[in-house]
């Protein structure tokens, strides 16, 4: 699905169905380098069980054009004006290692529209540690051998480098490796620098008023987990999961357990049938 802001076009998969307004809407924002093939399980699945689905793919990233944005406070913007423009009569936002902050931004200024369209029901944030410091050889690396920056990222992301797929014929840190190397050139050091240098991420998470849900991968080096243990018991409407024998490639090493707990979380402050 192609979407217009000033002129520009973005792109969002919604599973080949027209958004109905009947209905309320996922969506999902992906990480750094990536695109909204990430969600391809979960998206699928809400698409073709009574929801509409946005899985979207951030300005420059994938076949959304525009330029790369430099902060997750523009991205926060720029997503909130998705959220604002959705079809269907409530969303549910889940946002995934940078994603988790873009959408934890947008969540946090989404109320102060006047404008604004459907209700933000709930917030999914999977891989989600704040800060989100990037270690100084790999910001290097993003911003002079992107190719070293790839392994490095997918070789911490993953739990196992061998074994353990849970869908055979498939190598989930090869089809890592693989999208990074077709992301737009300077996308991951755009995108961890912005990681990196996001500061007001406390100050957000005061301001969320809906349910929030962090997943988090029990092995995780990239968003270690205890910072979302940390942020999840200051506000009574979170609550977290840990997935065991999983890192930070969650949707991928996880799929099913992650799609479990969205589905639960989402359909219990859903009020469709």
């Amino acid at each position: 699905m192609k979407i217009i802001l000033d002129g520009i076009e973005y792109y969002a998969y919604t599973a080949s169905h027209e958004p109905n307004p009947d209905l309320e809407t996922v969506v999902f924002v992906h990480g750094t380098a990536m695109d909204h093939t990430v969600w391809a399980l979960q998206s699928r699945y809400f698409a073709y069980h009574g929801y509409n689905i946005l899985a979207i793919n951030l300005p420059g990233h994938n076949l959304s054009r525009g330029k790369l944005l430099p902060t997750i406070e523009d991205m926060g913007d720029w997503l909130g004006e998705i959220m604002s423009t959705s079809v269907g009569k409530a969303l549910h936002l889940a946002g995934h290692s940078m994603g988790a902050l873009i959408a934890l931004q947008a969540a946090s200024h989404y109320n102060d529209n006047a404008n604004q369209g459907a209700p933000l029901r709930s917030l999914s944030l999977v891989g989600f540690s704040y800060p989100m410091n990037v270690a100084p050889p790999l910001l290097d690396a993003a911003k002079n051998d992107p190719v070293k920056a790839y392994s490095m990222m997918t070789q911490w992301s993953h739990a196992s480098k061998i074994g353990g797929e849970p869908n055979p014929g498939f190598w989930s840190p090869g089809m890592q490796m693989s999208m990074m190397k077709n992301s737009p050139e300077g996308a991951v050091f755009t995108d961890l620098n912005a990681c990196n240098n996001y500061v007001t991420g406390e100050q957000a998470l005061e301001k969320i008023t809906c349910p929030t849900l962090f997943i988090s991968g029990q092995l995780d080096k990239m968003a270690p987990a205890k910072l979302a243990v940390i942020h999840s018991q200051k506000n009574d409407l979170a609550e977290i999961t840990m997935i065991p024998k999983c890192g930070h490639a969650l949707m991928s090493e996880q799929p099913d357990r992650v799609l479990a707990e969205l589905k639960e979380f989402i359909g219990k402050n859903s009020s469709q049938p």
